[in-house]
């Protein structure tokens, strides 16, 4: 992963060989111990809870709340970096930029992607949120108001 991921920028160059084959041998190593077990893997399937469902994804369109930074996927930093910013998204009308660290989405600190994920999940389109980067190790802090992903 790297800041390029999923860009126009992301050129064949960028590809690491040497992983991308420990990888696929992972892949090959699991599909033929599946394989060659005497007994298929059952599919299980998991219903969804309706309720919580509804309750993480904001309402609406199925996307929930949209805040509209792109994150830097190579990052090696706590917190959640923006590769980018989405122009006249709720994060742009705050005043968030490229290269900015996310580390607080209202009560919750943010350490990775995961942690901002599940935080953004929790909101609701119209909730306004108080965030805080870094901007250049200096903390920054601006109210978001999460809109409905267009």
């Amino acid at each position: 992963m790297h800041s390029d991921y999923h860009k126009p920028s992301d050129t064949w160059e960028k590809i690491d060989g040497a992983d991308a084959a420990r990888l696929l041998d992972f892949v090959d190593d699991v599909a033929m111990k599946l394989d060659s077990e005497a007994q298929r893997v059952a599919f299980v399937s998991v219903a969804e809870d309706q309720q919580a469902a509804h309750a993480t994804s904001g309402g609406g369109g199925g996307y929930g709340p949209y805040f509209g930074s792109v994150p830097d996927f190579g990052q090696e930093t706590d917190g959640v970096k923006f590769s980018d910013v989405r122009p006249g998204s709720p994060a742009a009308k705050a005043g968030f930029k490229p290269g900015d660290v996310l580390v607080q989405f209202g009560a919750v600190p943010i350490h990775n992607l995961y942690d901002f994920t599940d935080a953004l999940r929790r909101s609701k389109v119209g909730d306004v949120v108080d965030v805080k980067v870094l901007r250049e190790g200096k903390p920054v802090s601006a109210q978001v108001k999460l809109e409905q992903r267009k």
